[in-house]
């Protein structure tokens, strides 16, 4: 009998201990903790009606003293984890350990937000002042800048804030920077890369101009329809800040003055010698551009010798032919592709810590010319796989769709995309530098490929390091993110009551009887 009554005892308190937990962590599912809580108590009770005679021995005999060192010890346990919190709220750290880092910001966002000059303060206009999700993103954003603060606010309760911020939307996030007399802007969506485009427009002091050469078949900016069409990219560069527009040459003296890039991309048509002699003195004196190419089609044929050339003066060679790589598909073995996958690039500011896929669809081959000027720096920075090839017979492929690796081709890696940078001095045109980045690809940026992998990353850090904005070259939010199961106050006190709680609870209810049953 004095075995089992010391058994009930060690068996309640475990009960009571069980139940204590559950109760003041979750605040749910009171039947576990009612449970163990009464068979707790009444556990005890039986071991203190059956022990009464040796309750005041136990108090006193050696028994008393393991129990003494047992407490001193789980004070000294209790008294270090307070202490390792308290040093942890002191040097606050987040690690995500997930594999693609759920719970951290993009290295755009990350740099914006560290980049900060002035305090920013965002404002979020929800319904009874309370969102979980814009809680969350605000304080992830907030983590990296002490600069960095934010407010949700109820409209209904402060209408003067939602008049004076001319929010009119539920769920608005108004930014605020420099202080009550900033810069303010308004963001009505409430995703990452939303927030971190604003935050770059409210930071920038002034708008960078993109040329888009425009009359020659180029793709088209305003075009965000069909899959040859700019719109996309058109709407990324002004979500990063850009003041995008068309330029007609042709009706131009020159390229205007407060122009910070030219993009031509890709034209059909070929371009007039006043607008060749206006581009290339547009390089002369400092300029930026970015220049795309389509590869020749028999069924199809384009005039690219003025831009061809134009690139030969900056340094590159354009090839006439077509980048092929192989892919495999299940079940049919290898096959022929015009969509080749780069993953291997150069050391450049553009391509810095940039490890992502990308896909150059209907490419053609960039090389250095043989013999550079004094002055020009051209550097390979994105090239094809060692299984591709530039092929040169572009009758038999595009009508015969057979392609074959002859001594006439250049065998991979294909270069696909060269940096220039020119140094005027040098070169004998002035002072300063002239940039441009050549793509053998004009696809390369449409609607139906900027999105696949890092296409849209790589484009726009090449518009950066061409305007001087190389501290926002980076990888940038990623739309589609992953999944997060979310649990009521109830399901969550389920799940913690028989997961976190209730196992380990029989685990050691079996652990104590075996150990008490062997040790009598």
């Amino acid at each position: 009998m004095r075995r089992s009554a010391a058994l009930y005892g060690i068996l309640g308190l475990v009960l009571l201990s069980f139940g204590l937990v559950d109760y003041f962590i979750s605040s749910g599912f009171r039947l576990f903790v009612w449970v163990n809580l009464i068979c707790g108590i009444f556990a005890i009770i039986l071991w203190i009606t059956s022990s009464r005679s040796e309750l005041s021995s136990i108090t006193t005999g050696r028994s008393a003293r393991y129990g003494a060192n047992a407490v001193i010890y789980s004070a000294a346990y209790i008294g270090l984890l307070v202490a390792i919190n308290y040093i942890s709220t002191l040097h606050h750290t987040r690690l995500d350990l997930t594999a693609e880092k759920v719970y951290s910001l993009s290295s755009q966002s990350v740099n914006v937000v560290k980049g900060l000059q002035k305090p920013l303060k965002l404002y979020g206009f929800f319904q009874g002042g309370e969102n979980p999700a814009a809680r969350e993103l605000y304080e992830t954003f907030a983590y990296y800048s002490p600069k960095l603060t934010y407010e949700l606010v109820d409209p209904d309760k402060h209408p003067e804030l939602a008049e004076r911020f001319k929010v009119s939307v539920m769920g608005t996030t108004h930014m605020q920077y420099g202080g009550d007399n900033g810069e303010g802007t308004n963001v009505t969506e409430l995703n990452e890369e939303a927030l971190t485009n604003a935050i770059i427009r409210a930071t920038r002091s002034s708008k960078k101009v993109v040329e888009f050469l425009d009359g020659h078949g180029e793709a088209d900016p305003d075009d965000a329809e069909t899959q040859s069409g700019y719109g996309a990219i058109k709407k990324d560069l002004e979500g990063e800040g850009y003041e995008v527009r068309k330029l007609e040459l042709a009706q131009l003296p020159k390229v205007p003055d407060d122009a910070n890039l030219v993009i031509v991309a890709g034209p059909i048509k070929p371009l007039g010698q006043h607008e060749f002699d206006s581009l290339n003195d547009y390089m002369k004196h400092g300029g930026r551009m970015i220049a795309m190419y389509r590869p020749q089609r028999p069924d199809n044929p384009i005039d690219e010798a003025a831009m061809v050339k134009l690139a030969g003066d900056w340094g590159v060679k354009v090839g006439n032919d077509i980048v092929v790589d192989q892919v495999v598909r299940l079940f049919e073995g290898p096959a022929l592709g015009l969509n080749p996958l780069v993953q291997t690039y150069g050391e450049h500011p553009i391509t810095k810590d940039f490890k992502q896929r990308t896909v150059f669809a209907m490419s053609r081959s960039l090389s250095a010319e043989p013999d550079l000027k004094h002055g020009l720096t051209v550097t390979p920075i994105a090239k094809t796989s060692e299984t591709s090839w530039a092929e040169v017979d572009l009758d038999t492929l595009f009508r015969q769709q057979k392609a074959e690796l002859t001594a006439k081709d250049t065998r991979g890696p294909i270069t696909v995309v060269m940096a220039v940078d020119g140094n005027l001095e040098q070169l004998g045109w002035g002072k300063g530098d002239a940039r441009m980045v050549v793509f053998g690809s004009t696809e390369f940026a449409d609607n139906q490929y900027v999105a696949t992998f890092f296409n849209r990353d790589f484009f726009i850090n090449s518009a950066d390091w061409l305007t001087g904005e190389e501290n926002s070259i980076s990888i940038r939010p990623r739309s589609i993110r992953a999944s997060r199961f979310r649990l009521t106050t109830a399901q969550f006190s389920i799940v913690f009551a028989f997961a976190v709680l209730f196992l380990p609870e029989m685990l050691l209810i079996a652990g104590i009887v075996v150990w008490w049953e062997r040790r009598n």
